[in-house]
């Protein structure tokens, strides 16, 4: 059945992979999968029953392509029946007056917005209540007068009222509803302390409570010992998982610098715990009995380990991958690295198929096939006779390796690459390992009289570590930004990749022939995009939810026109992605208020023209002006609330279409939409529409 007697799972995961992949292009198909699946499901128990008369063993490649294709309908199944939308029970498809719901992750602060997921256990309706299913995101605006501690397991009793989260509107935003989409996450609501009801304490998971307790508890010691804060919150992040205290400086070197992966719950980590608990059950090999009470000491707290740090999916491969490793040494059975990584997997995708579309998952399991298969080849190319040298390149090629693995999906997810992720990494990784080793002696000591001065070596070791990374953050060419890649230039740069390794390794003569047209193919496709940004001449208005931009590309640069405050947020989240992927740079930013001439750009407050496109912004200015004669342009804005009809516009200016941007109240943009229906002109809303782009 298997080519490869050692790597079967390798071969069965691809088939589960393909399966999931299929129901997540071809949702709600869950019908169809299952006659499919009913069908191969007979097919197999027929070859079975026929196995000794029809000699199916002479012919395994019969039996082989049956149990692919019942993975795969498997996989497609799965990942059906696993997405919450299509549930008849969904909150969403019964109404109601009230939720009661029951918290099901931990809550956290931001400003005065308490954020946490709930899970929906009924619908009130009147006097009876109707079970029913389904996750909500939920936004608590906090009010002092009326403080409420709210923890994992907590019932409330809520309005039942709530919204579809709102798909990206802007160019290359971050699709925050297909992030949550992927968790099972399709409604939010935005509530007060007055639509709150709190019903139960404590009706959750047991063990989950216990866990997110002792870690509140293992984080507020960090927090009493630690005197510096971004000390307390990086020892809570790097050991325990918790980042809702990093500030965006600390994430920032972390990510220029290619480290991120040691502010994520991950291989390493859970490696660190293992290998102190090893240490420490060293006396249980005696032996036996108490060498099965070890196994089942080590796998217990590593699992509990994982979950005090949140499940994460690279936190759970490694959990996985080092269960087999130490249940199979504990029975002296031969292990395959490859087998193991595609049994975590595999199993993980059983548990959770939308773990495959996830940004932690996907790295995770690339970061460690290049440590298990490029390093040594890296490692062996050059031979040190020095012990010290020697272990310096052997640490290189590791990062070597694991940056190779994973540099298309960094690329594609986060848009830049670290050029000092070796120096980086050659810096931290001792002190990292000694502040993990400390960190989680720390927390084990009761003793005031060894914490204090425990902590303020905790702290400078973090502090130190910090400076460090902040400084080769600060370097000349750190990092490269403004990396935009497609799904498909990612596939081709594995498949580039791929190519490479079967060819110095396997001398593969199909590899020979593909290399040069996948090169060929990407650079293709790149030198398109450069052409194509270069020669850019369009502009795009923005769809954003209080304020109105508009960016005008031109020869490679950009200029926004705005009213957003400099600090805002919203440049970085709804703007600034569509100038870096257009790599639209420099951008000159401007306001509605400055009155501007450039070559092919015109700007005041009341009138803008982007070459021969012409834009009057109507705001309450007009109210009271006359025209002595009629304008023609391309579009008109309206701006700000005037207090004026279409027909009042129309009166003075001809236009080939209506745009209102989200500065306007809602009932008012909903009077303009339906007067320009009657009127039979086009309109478009910039407010919880797409933006809106013309080619120039």
């Amino acid at each position: 059945m298997f080519y490869k007697g050692e790597i079967p799972f390798v071969r069965l995961l691809i088939p589960l992979i393909l399966g999931i992949v299929s129901a997540m292009y071809w949702q709600n198909s869950f019908k169809i999968g299952i006659v499919f699946f009913l069908f191969i499901s007979l097919a197999l128990l027929f070859l079975n029953l026929r196995y000794k008369s029809w000699f199916i063993f002479k012919k395994r490649w019969i039996a082989g392509i049956v149990i692919h294709c019942f993975l795969l309908i498997a996989g497609f199944i799965l990942t059906n029946n696993s997405s919450q939308l299509f549930d008849p029970n969904h909150f969403s498809k019964t109404q109601g007056n009230a939720l009661i719901v029951k918290v099901i992750s931990e809550p956290k602060v931001s400003g005065d917005i308490l954020r946490f997921s709930v899970n929906a256990e009924q619908v009130v309706q009147f006097k009876k209540t109707i079970p029913v299913d389904g996750k909500l995101l939920i936004a608590l605006k906090l009010d002092p007068g009326k403080p409420l501690q709210l923890n994992y397991g907590d019932v409330l009793l809520i309005d039942n009222k709530f919204n579809e989260l709102d798909p990206p509107f802007n160019p290359s935003e971050f699709n925050f509803k297909g992030y949550l989409a992927n968790q099972q996450i399709y409604h939010q609501t935005f509530i007060n302390r007055n639509q709150l009801l709190l019903i139960e304490r404590n009706a959750g998971n047991k063990i989950i409570a216990f866990a997110l307790n002792l870690r509140k508890k293992l984080v507020q010691k960090y927090q009493d010992y630690l005197p510096d804060k971004e000390a307390s919150s990086m020892a809570s992040t790097l050991i325990l998982g918790y980042r809702a205290d990093l500030s965006k400086e600390v994430i920032s070197a972390f990510s220029k610098t290619g480290t991120m992966h040691v502010l994520s719950v991950s291989g390493m980590h859970v490696g660190i715990v293992c290998l102190l608990l090893n240490f420490l059950l060293k006396p249980l090999n005696r032996n036996n009995k108490l060498k099965i009470l070890r196994v089942i000491i080590l796998i217990f707290s590593i699992w509990f380990y994982t979950m005090l740090t949140g499940f994460s999916p690279s936190a759970c491969r490694a959990a996985m991958m080092l269960t087999f490793v130490i249940a199979g040494k504990a029975f002296n059975k031969n292990q395959n690295t490859y087998n193991l990584l595609a049994i975590s997997a595999f199993l993980l995708l059983l548990t959770n198929p939308f773990y495959l579309v996830d940004v932690g998952f996907q790295l995770s399991y690339m970061a460690v096939f290049g440590l298990v298969y490029l390093h040594p080849k890296i490692y062996h190319s050059i031979h040190i006779q020095n012990r010290f040298v020697n272990s310096v390149w052997n640490y290189s090629a590791l990062s070597i390796a694991a940056q190779l693995a994973t540099f298309p999906i960094s690329i594609y997810y986060f848009h830049q690459f670290p050029l000092y992720f070796l120096l980086s990494n050659l810096f931290i990784v001792i002190p990292v390992a000694l502040i993990m080793y400390l960190g989680i002696a720390f927390l084990f000591i009761p003793f005031d009289v060894l914490l204090e001065p425990l902590g303020l070596l905790l702290n400078w070791m973090i502090l130190m570590v910090n400076r460090i990374l902040i400084s080769i953050e600060h370097l000349p060419f750190s990092s490269l930004s403004g990396l935009w890649i497609s799904q498909t230039q990612n596939i081709l740069l594995y498949l580039i990749l791929a190519s490479l390794i079967a060819i110095i390794s396997f001398k593969n003569k199909l590899a020979f022939k593909l290399i040069m047209p996948l090169i060929f193919l990407y650079s293709i496709s790149i030198s398109y995009k450069v052409y194509t940004d270069l020669n850019r001449h369009e502009l795009l208005f923005y769809s954003l939810r209080k304020n109105s931009a508009i960016a005008y590309f031109h020869n490679g640069m950009s200029t926004l026109i705005s009213d957003l405050p400099a600090d805002d947020q919203t440049k970085l989240f709804s703007i600034k992605p569509s100038l870096d992927s257009k790599n639209a740079n420099p951008v000159k930013w401007i306001t509605f208020k400055d009155l501007v001439s450039l070559p092919g750009l015109i700007c005041s407050p009341d009138f803008l023209q982007f070459g021969d496109y012409r834009v009057v912004r109507w705001t309450p200015d007009f109210n009271y002006l006359v025209f002595s004669q009629r304008l023609k342009v391309n579009a008109v804005m309206i701006s700000q609330n005037p207090k004026t009809d279409l027909q009042n516009i129309l009166k003075f200016i001809d236009f080939d279409v209506l745009l209102i941007d989200a500065t306007n109240p809602d009932y008012r943009i909903k009077k303009w939409q339906n007067e320009a229906s009657q009127l039979k002109i086009p309109v478009h809303v910039l407010k919880k529409n797409p933006a809106f782009n013309i080619k120039l």
